[in-house]
């Protein structure tokens, strides 16, 4: 009884598993195939054609000049921009997780639970509370409304710092660092020529999760951003859009920004994302691979 059961509940598992992933993909799966499809319509079909009736070559040239074209090449700055940000809040993201949650995980120091709780505290924080405090710090300092204060802000990142913290812990291999220390190697040695090496799957978790927080990231640089030149490319198009009326029942305007320049605009903020999540999860599977080898 129980040897033809065992075989039953495995069956069963596997189509449970499997039941969830189909229901995943198309979930997730079957509105992001539409929105690249819908980039290549024109207007009148997306309003008139089946949802996943491909579109023209000529319809969507047509909808990426207007698009891209628009006010002097306004998108392409605000693409510029997103990209100066997300470089460089990344950049300062990995700068202070990854020192940071190797001295956290393999330290002791006064202080240390104290920071460890505020981490916790910081990373459980909703974003929209800590934007306020923010600004006015930032407002202080005079570096509202430049890319310095952006990036600045967009490098405060605690989530990469636990995420570090517990890698940290758990990962490197004892024997190996206590070995470097009886031959003598100091602390900053040990970061160097052992951690680190061993940190590339860490190091690139921290830095996509940092990427798709920075990229999206719309409030904080709607609250620092006055000037249009400096937008990112969420609160740009959410400006461009709401003030072409593409999305709304009004009578249609001189504006050359109509569905298919809003659906084209959805794809270049999300492309980006899935581009960046394919490299980090192939960088990330090769790294924890040299890290089993070398440990």
């Amino acid at each position: 009884m129980s040897s033809r059961t065992a075989p039953m509940r495995l069956n069963l598992g596997r189509f449970v598993v499997f039941a969830t992933l189909a229901f995943a993909v198309c979930f997730y799966g079957i509105p992001l195939l539409w929105l690249f499809i819908a980039g290549t319509r024109s207007e009148a079909s997306l309003l008139t054609d089946p949802p996943f009736a491909l579109g023209t070559w000529e319809a969507f040239s047509r909808t990426w000049t207007n698009l891209t074209t628009y006010n002097n090449f306004q998108i392409l700055t605000w693409a510029g921009n997103s990209l100066i940000y997300s470089v460089g809040g990344v950049l300062l993201s990995l700068i202070a997780s990854i020192p940071g949650g190797y001295a956290l995980a393999q330290s002791e120091f006064p202080g240390r639970k104290l920071i460890l709780t505020l981490t916790l505290i910081a990373m459980i924080t909703p974003s929209t509370a800590v934007v306020l405090p923010i600004f006015l710090e930032l407002n202080l300092l005079g570096l509202s409304n430049t890319y310095a204060g952006l990036i600045l802000a967009s490098g405060f990142f605690p989530f990469g710092v636990y995420l570090t913290y517990v890698y940290f812990s758990t990962s490197l291999p004892k024997g190996v660092m206590d070995s470097a220390r009886v031959d003598g190697a100091n602390r900053f040695q040990l970061f160097t020529r052992i951690a680190l090496p061993l940190a590339r799957p860490i190091i690139a978790l921290v830095a996509f999760f940092s990427f798709l927080a920075i990229w999206s990231n719309y409030f904080l640089a709607f609250v620092l951003l006055s000037d249009d030149k400096l937008y990112n490319l969420p609160v740009g198009l959410t400006a461009l859009v709401s003030g072409s009326g593409a999305l709304s029942n009004l009578p249609s305007n001189d504006v050359p920004i109509k569905k298919p320049e809003v659906v084209l605009a959805a794809i270049l903020v999300v492309l980006p994302v899935l581009l960046i999540f394919m490299a980090a999860q192939r960088f990330v599977r090769s790294g924890m691979l040299s890290g089993a080898e070398k440990g």
